[in-house]
């Protein structure tokens, strides 16, 4: 095994020798797709790449999260970070982690990352201001990928879950289980994610002929501090489909409180698959948001913009699937 040649993985994948060296040492010229399976076969087979891995410069990604979003060990956007870490480990690059705080947002002051030049290119996880992003564009000097958001307008890969699909596929199995009074936790005004979750649970609902009451639109979240807080209706529907496993979880501690069982008398869905500490979690029937492929697709366009690869822009939609757990009640 120790024998094995550039020429020994050329030939067992139909690929030239050069083309091996080049996927090898992280040179221009290969795609993705044909560096990973040179890599996984030269592995495979037992073929040293030591002496590559030590003269192959270590990629430096910088990731910022905004510190509305930080709540160390706990929130989405730190489970989605180590991911994101995770990814980078894998293509022998290595993650620098900077937390953005508001006065630095509002005065669009590059992170101490990109003013001490220490990174190769950056992720941006969790929605920030169209003025700040457009600031790392035109400033930061290094290819940017924006994680969970995207500006529209500008040009900059985004990776982002499928908001949309996602929030209908939930709402659709609500339906399924006869369920038609169905209300939506979240503040639509907070992000377009949310935006886009509420207007995929509004294409179910009118699909269905189900009612899309305006008083069933709750809020759950203060707009200016960002604290999820939520006020049931007084009029009660069959269930809830919530923005996020975060604001699930506290409307299942307002409902408890105000004594109602779940899933016996109000039926409760998510969106997210994370729901750190809380004993619903187990409960939950939720949409999983799969944060893996989504950093792993981050890693991977930001390494592109790296070494040149690739020019082109666009926003990528991970879809993903309903996780049915035990807290909705079937009315079928």
């Amino acid at each position: 095994m120790g024998n094995v040649k550039l020429k020994d993985i050329a030939e067992a994948l139909g690929v030239s020798a050069v083309t091996v060296s080049n996927a090898l040492t992280g040179k221009k010229g290969v795609s993705e797709e044909v560096r990973d399976k040179i890599v996984k076969t030269a592995e495979e087979m037992g073929y040293d790449r030591s002496r590559y891995i030590k003269a192959e410069k270590r990629s430096r990604i910088g990731v910022i999260v905004a510190d509305k979003y930080m709540e160390t060990g706990v929130s989405f956007y730190w489970a989605m970070y180590q991911m994101v870490a995770y990814a980078a480990c894998g293509k022998a690059a290595v993650t620098i982690f900077e937390v953005l705080d508001d006065e630095g947002e509002a005065k669009k002051i590059l992170p101490q990352m990109l003013r001490g030049r220490t990174v190769d290119g950056l992720v941006v996880i969790g929605k920030v201001s169209e003025p700040y992003v457009e600031k790392l564009l035109k400033k930061s000097g290094v290819p940017v990928v924006l994680l969970d958001f995207c500006v529209k307008h500008i040009p900059c890969d985004a990776v982002m879950s499928a908001n949309y699909t996602g929030m209908y596929k939930v709402t659709r199995y609500l339906l399924e289980q006869g369920h038609r009074e169905i209300a939506f936790a979240g503040s639509v005004a907070a992000n377009e994610n949310i935006m886009d979750r509420y207007y995929g649970y509004k294409k179910a609902m009118m699909e269905a002929g189900a009612p899309v009451r305006k008083e069933w639109r709750l809020e759950d979240r203060d707009l200016v501090s960002g604290i999820v807080q939520i006020e049931l209706p007084k009029k009660m529907p069959s269930a809830f489909v919530c923005n996020s496993d975060l604001t699930a979880g506290r409307l299942y501690d307002q409902l408890v409180k105000n004594g109602y069982s779940v899933p016996e008398d109000i039926s409760v869905a998510g969106y997210d698959d994370y729901l750190f500490g809380h004993s619903f979690a187990e409960k939950l029937t939720t949409y999983h948001v799969d944060m893996k492929q989504m950093a792993e697709i981050t890693v991977n366009l930001l390494m592109r913009k790296i070494r040149g690869d690739d020019t082109a822009y666009g926003i990528h939609i991970i879809d993903g699937v309903v996780v049915e757990r035990s807290s909705v009640r079937a009315l079928v």
